[in-house]
């Protein structure tokens, strides 16, 4: 699936969707990752596809990428 990053800097070709908490200066923040390749010595190939205030929110965007990959795999989604 092809998703349009949250800035709309980005089209990234996923094949994998995974979140996790800002630590630092975001400090309370979550955040969507797009993995587009498998991970190897030189890096991780993750794209930032959305930060969120609250896991709520998160969760939210991650389930309607869900319903977007059921509808439709190889098909297109734009992060709000």
């Amino acid at each position: 699936m092809w998703i349009r990053t949250q800035d709309k800097k980005e089209l990234v070709k996923v094949i994998r969707v995974y979140t996790s908490r800002i630590f630092g200066e975001k400090k309370g923040k979550h955040i969507l990752w797009g993995q587009f390749a498998g991970t190897n010595l030189f890096g991780e190939n993750k794209a930032t596809l959305g930060i969120y205030p609250t896991e709520e929110l998160l969760m939210e965007e991650l389930a309607l990428i869900e319903s977007a990959l059921k509808e439709n795999p190889d098909g297109f989604y734009e992060m709000r």
